[in-house]
């Protein structure tokens, strides 16, 4: 169990590399005002892969109140412009370091990969896909729940998540949740020894 912290603390404010005559232009790109909303509630459940050996999936489910929804004037979760993110470091989501992805319909066979900063595009920890998205529905407590599975997550690290919702008057995010990926030992067949034959 570890958690990998950042050599040096890097701005919220995104660069994009924009061309202009034939030049490369750092330009920054402010991001759009966030709150954290009390009532996007998270949890995460952490599995072993059913059809794969020593794949680390989660389950990430989410809810919504409904009032929480109008007053952020949303008028279907499905119809909501959301997103998963995940970050494996120290206040990552405050440093800009975390990867996110849409949450749009992903299956087993046409999985969506986690996309991360170039600067992280190597990190093992990133290199996770999405694989399933549930459709909302209704929960007993007036709100809409959701959730989504990835895969392929880096066994014993502790990956912090949030669900980010886009809204007219910005984004609305979840209360970060850790968890630790799981380790899945895979049940190997031990090769019997090879007897010793006896010379005649």
């Amino acid at each position: 169990m570890f958690r990998i912290s950042p050599r040096r603390t890097l701005s919220v404010v995104c660069l994009v590399v924009v061309s202009c005559s034939g030049h490369r232009l750092l330009a920054q790109v402010p991001q759009p005002p966030q709150r954290e909303e009390p009532n996007l509630v998270v949890n995460v459940e952490d599995f072993c892969s059913p059809t794969k050996l020593r794949t680390a999936n989660a389950r990430i489910h989410w809810r919504v109140s409904a009032d929480a929804l109008a007053t952020a004037r949303i008028n279907s979760l499905s119809t909501a412009r959301q997103s998963l993110q995940a970050t494996v470091y120290n206040q990552g989501f405050e440093k800009g370091l975390f990867v996110s992805l849409p949450l749009t319909q992903a299956t087993p066979d046409r999985p969506l990969a986690a996309r991360a900063p170039d600067r992280m595009s190597k990190l093992r920890a990133f290199q996770f896909s999405l694989i399933q998205v549930e459709q909302p529905k209704a929960a007993a407590e007036n709100s809409t729940e959701m959730a989504a599975v990835v895969e392929g997550l880096e066994p014993g690290v502790d990956y912090t998540w949030r669900i980010a919702i886009e809204t007219d008057s910005g984004r609305l995010v979840s209360v970060p949740t850790t968890s630790e990926a799981v380790v899945c030992p895979a049940d190997m067949v031990p090769t019997p020894p090879a007897k010793n034959r006896r010379k005649r």
